[in-house]
């Protein structure tokens, strides 16, 4: 038994409300996250490369692969693998409808042809797989071309913001450890 590990393992139920709503809140689970994101081995442009992968992937409607997509795109540029799984975290619960309909709306935007969802009766599982094009691929085709304008989009930004934020942050410990240093 390891130092870290529970006294009692978590259900299979308390490990899905847990990643639906962390017991310690958003706010504090996000907080951890970037704490983990800036402390991860690297130079900021590798560890700002991964994050930026995972984030962009994240609008793309590929939603079982996000995580293979970044890691992958990660390592052919050089990033850091661990920060592209994080990054992966953008999609979540909370931003899965949000991030679903924006992709959407873009693409229908750029494409010829504009589709209007209708809610109407629900097909089946068979009926689906049988006539995916049908029935599918209306809503996947402008999600994928939303989602890689968007994709392309925040990669940048996000490279950006994070390449600086943990710069500065690197800085800063090494400030800290240098009077620490000298004051001892």
């Amino acid at each position: 038994m390891s130092i870290f590990s529970r006294k009692q393992r978590l259900g299979k139920l308390a490990i899905v409300r847990h990643f639906v709503w962390p017991h310690t809140g958003w706010r504090r689970a996000l907080k951890y996250s970037a704490y983990r994101v800036q402390r991860i081995d690297g130079s900021p442009s590798g560890v700002a490369i991964g994050v930026a992968w995972g984030v962009a992937v994240s609008f793309t409607p590929f939603y079982f692969l996000h995580i293979g997509i970044a890691v992958a795109g990660s390592w052919l540029m050089g990033g850091s693998l661990l920060a592209a799984a994080i990054g992966t975290l953008f999609l979540n619960p909370l931003t899965f409808p949000i991030i679903s309909w924006v992709t959407y709306n873009l693409g229908n935007y750029f494409l010829p042809r504009s589709i209007d969802l209708q809610v109407g009766k629900v097909p089946s599982m068979s009926y689906i797989f049988d006539n995916f094009s049908e029935v599918l691929a209306p809503y996947f085709l402008p999600m994928i071309l939303g989602g890689f304008v968007l994709g392309v989009i925040s990669w940048f930004i996000v490279f950006i913001i994070v390449r600086e934020l943990i710069s500065r942050y690197r800085e800063s410990r090494g400030r800290i450890r240098n009077k620490n240093i000298i004051n001892d």
